[in-house]
């Protein structure tokens, strides 16, 4: 299975790790000192079947190398935990940093885990665990043991290279179902190596890396989400940009490079070179200037106006000290206030909004929507009013039907249960020259059965093509 290595959605270029000595590359670094090389760690994710899981956050504490002599090189060691989210990581990929390591050979890789929660949806109509039938239930992990790979042949490193990792999570083999639902960490191959390592040019796009600037200068620009770390990369002549219909105004009624300035929520797609280096491709205006933002999964609740979400990721401008305690996977509640604004995130996607998302009648579970915080309450669930919600890129696995020109179909049962049920199998589609594919060059890759991951404006009232794909991975 070929599998490319780096993706924004969840990218995480972090400026200092302690290293036996070595230390975190700052961006822009290329040519590492002299008898040690620039290393990265990449991870993405093999989906689960069975299961209809809403977000699963695993936290690494640390990564580590052994050389051939036995020595431990500690790779990153992060002061706190490093979060991903192996939902997005079914379409998406995740860095854990650009660092720099001993030249010398090397056996194996250890990767320490925290406590893993997740959270899944219980639509059958029986009690699964404890989570009875129409609740939405969180589990986890307890403390796993450490995740240990040996390499099937002895990596060597050189001095003054490039060397790109990249690690497979199958969440199949860390899944049990014999008794309820619950995660096993003992349980064989959760971590793989799938491909060779990368020694030269990129290792992939990066995608939808939501946060606020928080430095720019000299064309390079710092990110923080508030959930996934910071990325800093480079902008130039190359670098797109969009806008929501409603920032447009802001930025004179055209996104461009002049709109970047400190304190704007954006989202960017880019590269990252096996040296570390990241340029960003696409920014993507949200908010000018930045205001207090939830983004996240939703669920429609018993409760006119009242919808649930799953929190991917927050923008927290008013230091509101609700918004500050809310972590990835926590479990909300959004209420829509008596007048709200409904937006598409097409980004450069569509040339136009496409129907669909327009009235609350439009909402439905799954998908990933961004809303404006106009107040918060603490209760029972954190309680969100809302004046806004942006609808952005779900991510959505399943098998394929049938191909046909630049769209393809799902097959209705191989889709998370949570989504509902379509009247006809729902279609899938890709845009000539934007929508990037991931294991196979084209649509035409395609066939019945194949296991596919797309990252896709979800609109679930659009019958004719309810997923509008930017990505897709065949897996």
């Amino acid at each position: 299975m070929k599998r490319f290595s780096l993706s924004l959605s969840i990218l995480l270029v972090l400026a200092v790790f302690a290293l036996n000595s070595c230390s975190g590359l700052p961006n822009g670094t290329t040519t590492p000192p002299p008898g040690t090389a620039n290393f990265t760690v990449t991870v993405t994710d093999a989906p689960p079947t069975g299961v209809s899981f809403v977000s699963f956050n695993v936290p690494i504490t640390s990564v580590s190398l052994t050389s051939s002599t036995g020595a431990i090189v500690n790779v990153v060691t992060p002061s706190t935990p490093i979060l991903l989210d192996m939902i997005r990581l079914q379409s998406d990929s995740a860095a854990l940093g650009t660092f720099q390591i001993p030249a010398d050979t090397y056996t194996k890789l250890t990767i320490t885990l925290g406590v893993v929660n997740a959270t899944f949806a219980n639509t059958t109509s029986a009690t699964v665990g404890s989570c009875v039938a129409g609740d939405v239930c969180f589990l986890n992990s307890g403390t796993p043991g450490a995740q240990i790979i040996t390499f099937a042949s002895p990596i060597t490193v050189l001095g003054n290279a490039n060397v790109g990792l990249n690690v497979d999570f199958n969440l199949n083999n860390a899944v049990t179902t014999a008794n309820g639902v619950t995660i096993d960490f003992t349980q064989a191959n959760i971590l793989t190596i799938p491909n060779a390592p990368v020694t030269t040019g990129n290792l992939n796009a990066i995608e939808d890396f939501t946060g606020v600037i928080t430095t720019f200068s000299n064309n390079t620009v710092t990110i923080a989400s508030g959930t996934r770390g910071t990325l800093t990369g480079v902008v130039n002549s190359s670098t797109n940009y969009n806008a929501l219909s409603s920032t447009a105004a802001v930025c004179s009624g055209t996104a461009n490079a002049q709109c970047l300035a400190v304190n704007k929520t954006v989202s960017v797609d880019g590269t990252l070179s096996v040296a570390g280096v990241v340029t960003i491709t696409e920014v993507d205006f949200l908010d000018t200037p930045d205001v207090d933002e939830i983004e996240g999964v939703i669920y429609p609740t018993s409760t006119a106006s009242v919808y649930n979400m799953i929190v991917s990721d927050k923008v927290n401008v008013s230091n509101n000290a609700l918004l500050t305690a809310l972590s990835a996977g926590a479990k909300i509640a959004v209420t829509l206030d008596t007048s709200v604004e409904f937006d598409v995130d097409t980004r450069n996607l569509l040339v136009s909004t496409p129907s669909g998302f327009t009235s609350s009648s439009d909402l439905a579970a799954g998908q990933e929507v961004m809303v404006h915080v106009k107040s918060a309450t603490s209760g029972t669930l954190l309680n969100v009013l809302t004046d806004r919600i942006v609808l952005r890129y779900s991510r959505v696995t399943g098998l394929v039907n049938t191909v046909s020109g630049n769209t393809f179909t799902y097959q209705q049962a191989s889709l998370p249960a949570f989504l509902g049920a379509f009247t006809t199998p729902p279609t899938v589609n890709t845009v000539t020259g934007v929508t990037t594919f991931d294991g196979v060059t084209d649509i035409a890759g395609l066939s019945n059965n194949d296991s596919v991951s797309v990252r896709a404006l979800y609109l679930h009232t659009n019958t004719v093509q309810p997923f509008q794909a930017a990505k897709v991975r065949k897996h």
